[in-house]
């Protein structure tokens, strides 16, 4: 797909050992993961950073191709094969018409997006470093894509889970990317859209 460093080569950008790649939206090899593992990420946060750096990790954006790409580095295998599962998990969920998050509008437009075939993902692991790539077909969706990864470099690195990104979803949706999609994403979003648990932060 694009940026950073393709899959083939991830080997020489900082991992090692066998690698293994998922298509996030079909599983991988054993089948898909049956649980999230966003508590185990919370927990481990501190070990995720960008490669070569002890910052987190965060998404090159390719606005062009309406692309990007995270390449994480991890301190154990473990690590790095529970961060492909989750994002294994979460297409998965998303693809066969689920709804994680569903008091959070961000995520819920991923998931009109991903229903409507508007990106695909693809996650591989090299050593303990995770690849993660992302295209969309159009504005709207790589708007949308930006946001999603601007909120979990912020929040989800930093092990705050407890927070709503619907403001930024929001912002996105009423943007021009959005125009053509706006009343069909709104109307997904209205029909699903649950009350916030208490507890949940609105992200600022």
């Amino acid at each position: 797909m694009v940026t950073l460093c393709s899959l083939v080569t991830l080997a020489g950008c900082g991992g090692g050992g066998n690698g293994s790649n998922s298509n996030a939206t079909g599983g991988n090899g054993g089948g898909a993961p049956t649980e999230s593992y966003i508590d185990y990420l919370a927990s481990n946060h501190a070990a995720y950073t960008n490669t070569g750096t002890a910052e987190n990790p965060s998404a090159r954006f390719e606005d062009a191709s309406h692309s990007l790409s995270w390449l994480i580095a991890t301190q154990t295998a473990e690590q790095a094969e529970n961060l492909q599962k989750h994002i294994v998990f979460m297409g998965t969920t998303m693809a066969n018409g689920g709804n994680p998050r569903e008091w959070d509008k961000l995520f819920l437009a991923d998931a009109y997006m991903k229903i409507e075939h508007r990106y695909e993902t693809r996650v591989s692991v090299s050593g303990y470093n995770v690849l993660i790539e992302k295209v969309a077909t159009d504005a709207c969706a790589y708007q949308l894509l930006k946001a999603h990864a601007t909120g979990v470099s912020g929040k989800f690195f930093e092990g705050n889970i407890k927070v709503d990104f619907s403001p930024l979803a929001e912002t996105v949706i009423a943007s021009e990317a959005c125009a053509i999609d706006r009343s069909a994403i709104e109307t997904y979003i209205a029909a699903r859209l649950k009350p916030v648990p208490k507890g949940i932060q609105k992200n600022t």
